[in-house]
């Protein structure tokens, strides 16, 4: 990236589409573009921010880092495409089955989410591998062409692969696939042996299928992506993971179940170099947009990874089973609450806040674009905390009196309250939801909040942060530079990263050197083809991590652990008492250690400027302080003061209430609160008045 003069991170929300220039030589955000999203092809508005940056007499891009939901919505839209399940003989059914937990332990009729693949679409092979790897049924040469003889009759577009213990020999997954590739170039394939080289069937299939259902939709959205930028003269496309990690965009196009959770991993990225370059180790990181709420933990400076997680578990609030996807992800909680979540009453009267969203189209009413339901952002314009010309984005002509009509026909008048107190009632709703998750990360985690600050960010987050961070008891808030195109920073910051992982099951007493390094050996293999694939693949500067899944034998979860090149099965041992012990509080003396899975992160530093400043080409030009009329209903009619965030000084110290204009975001400080700005330029809110060291 050394030869870049320009980059840009680009973020696609449900609502709008964020778009940030960075210098790459001097790490300062050069320009700033908040552009409608395009739901139809979510490129489209990418390509728009771009061309607005470059319109507006910016300097060409060379690079674009991008944060994509292309394959969550294809996911949770169910807009992938026709794809078959091939599965040992006997398995069919492993996708469907499940687990034996239900989302609801108690309710018979739960209803769990239909398998992406259909029964009529999963055909049966007859092989059949042991879990060392032994072949115990020969794929024959007669059974792979029956088996190719009816994909081609089903006629689908991919193809997803999952053989009975693959993870430990994938002779027979590979067979099939070239086979299948010779006489049908076309169809998408995904082997489980390429993309999740674990045990456990129903997640390692379940893995595999989401990857094809959504792997052409994600490959074309790529190239077509590609395509655009090089007609405007960049020439590298990286892509955020869930892992929080960036990779090419035809590693992304292989292994598009890695996206799931792309925008916001790269959220929680940018908070934890914010935190390293403030000085802030334990952070939660909110955003909150015009569709959802996520809460990402960042804890030592490090944002929390799960090996596994789960796309499209709720549908309209209830759990719904989803789809278990064995990859590792930054650690998110989501909700259906966002700027745009609609306001309704069900029916037993009473008020509800989401999940529906109004989205883009047709967006909340205030943004007149044939929306007439009231949404969370409608009942801040009410309130006053909106303001029509404050909100930064060049598409946007925001109507208190549009929002006030839906409020008063679907909310007020219905129960009998003023507009006011309908906005206050959405309000307190939807800020009660997200503290609850913020709970759900911290306390039910075992973690203190007192312990951790709040980085606010999203289109809306700032609006609701100061109430939310003070409910849950945290230290205090803070407020980045850009905080409604945060997310669009982050994606700049990651490290060029994979994780790869495979099976390797003995008791730690029983370990053989040998047999480590020859698992660890052959995962540095892996990770050198995919570092191959990617644009800029300087293999000598890669730094290659070695972890290890331990447990107790019998236990069904494990807890991963650094991998010295020196430990031994003993090492092994006694640092996972240990830290069992510190996790839980007690040690299982008399049962024995095992090691399930051995880790691998190869990973390369991408961004090295530190975090990116703000550019002030207007040092001397700063927007006068106003106030205004904020109805609320603990204080009546009050007057708030109104600060243009670029009129903050360093050092300033300013107490509430206030409300900061910033450029695709409003930010609400709170009576009682006081806020200081650091030389950086982040904004730090002292949530009570006793907490006078912040």
């Amino acid at each position: 990236m050394s030869d870049a003069e320009v980059i840009l991170g680009a973020d696609c929300g449900g609502t709008f589409t964020d778009v940030l220039a960075l210098d790459a030589v001097s790490g300062a955000i050069i320009a700033a573009r908040k552009v409608p999203s395009t739901p139809m092809d979510p490129g489209e508005a990418v390509l728009d921010g771009m061309d607005r940056y470059i319109e507006a007499g910016g300097r060409k891009p060379t690079a674009i880092f991008h944060g994509t939901t292309v394959g969550t919505n294809a996911l949770i839209e169910r807009k992938g495409v026709n794809a078959a399940l091939l599965t040992t003989r006997g398995f069919r059914d492993v996708i469907a089955l499940r687990r034996q937990a239900r989302p609801r332990l108690y309710d018979l009729a739960a209803k769990v989410c239909d398998p992406l693949i259909s029964r009529e679409r999963r055909v049966e092979v007859q092989e059949r591998i042991c879990y060392d790897g032994s072949v115990k049924q020969l794929l024959t040469d007669e059974e792979v062409a029956r088996v190719v003889a009816e994909v081609e009759a089903l006629g689908v577009e991919a193809v997803a692969i999952s053989l009975m213990h693959a993870y430990a020999n994938d002779q027979h997954e590979r067979k099939l696939a070239e086979a299948i590739a010779a006489k049908l170039p076309d169809v998408y394939l995904t082997l489980s042996s390429d993309i999740c080289r674990e045990f456990r069937e129903f997640e390692r299939t379940s893995t595999t299928a989401v990857n094809a259902y959504i792997g052409p939709t994600v490959s074309r959205y790529m190239r077509r992506l590609n395509s655009g930028i090089a007609e405007r003269g960049a020439s590298l496309l990286s892509i955020m993971k869930s892992n929080g990690g960036l990779t090419s965009s035809e590693n992304a196009s292989k292994y598009p179940a890695q996206l799931i959770e792309s925008g916001p991993a790269a959220g929680v990225i940018a908070v934890a170099e914010l935190g390293l370059s403030e000085g802030f180790k334990n952070l939660i990181a909110f955003d909150m947009g015009g569709t959802t709420a996520k809460v990402g933990v960042v804890q030592n400076g490090r944002p929390r990874l799960s090996s596994e997680f789960i796309a499209d578990q709720y549908v309209d609030g209830a759990d719904v089973g989803g789809f278990p996807i064995k990859s590792p992800a930054i650690d998110i909680i989501e909700i259906g609450a966002g700027g745009g979540s609609v306001a309704w009453i069900d029916a037993a009267g009473a008020l509800r806040v989401g999940p529906e969203s109004a989205g883009a189209v047709p967006g909340p009413a205030c943004y007149g674009r044939g929306g007439d339901k009231p949404t969370v952002t409608d009942a801040h314009v009410i309130l006053g905390h909106i303001d029509a010309d404050g909100f930064g984005s060049e598409d946007l002509s925001i109507s208190r009196e549009r929002a006030a009509e839906a409020m008063e026909k679907h909310i007020a008048t219905p129960l009998g309250w003023t507009i006011e107190e309908a906005a206050e009632g959405v309000l307190r709703l939807a800020t009660a939801a997200m503290t609850e998750m913020v709970r759900l990360a911290t306390l039910r985690r075992g973690l203190d909040p007192r312990d951790f600050s709040m980085v606010a960010f999203g289109g809306a987050g700032p609006l609701h942060a100061a109430e939310i961070a003070k409910e849950a008891g945290l230290k205090n808030l803070i407020i980045p530079p850009y905080p409604g195109l945060f997310s669009a920073i982050g994606t700049v910051l990651g490290d060029r990263r994979h994780d790869l992982v495979q099976t390797h099951v003995c008791l730690t007493k029983n370990l053989e050197k040998t047999s480590l390094n020859t698992a660890f050996d052959g995962l540095e293999k892996q990770a050198r083809v995919l570092i191959a694939n990617e644009d800029d693949n300087q293999s000598e500067a890669w730094i290659f991590e070695r972890s290890v899944d331990l447990r107790y034998e019998g236990q069904l979860l494990e807890m991963n652990l650094p991998a010295p090149e020196s430990a031994t099965g003993e090492d092994f041992e006694q640092a996972f008492r240990a830290a069992y012990r510190a996790d839980f509080g007690y040690d299982l003396e008399d049962n024995e250690v095992e090691l399930v899975a051995v880790r691998m992160v190869a990973r390369l530093p991408v961004w090295k400027g530190g975090w990116p400043t703000v550019a002030n080409e207007d040092e001397g030009q700063r927007a006068e302080r106003t106030t205004r009329q904020i109805h609320d209903k603990a204080s009546g009619q009050y007057e708030a003061l109104v600060i243009p965030r670029n009129s903050l000084t360093v050092g300033e110290r300013q107490p509430g209430p206030a409300i900061i204009e910033d450029f695709g975001a409003t930010i609400r400080v709170l009576v009682g609160q006081k806020i200081t700005v650091s030389p950086s330029g982040v904004i730090v809110v002292q949530l009570e008045d006793e907490n006078t060291d912040g």
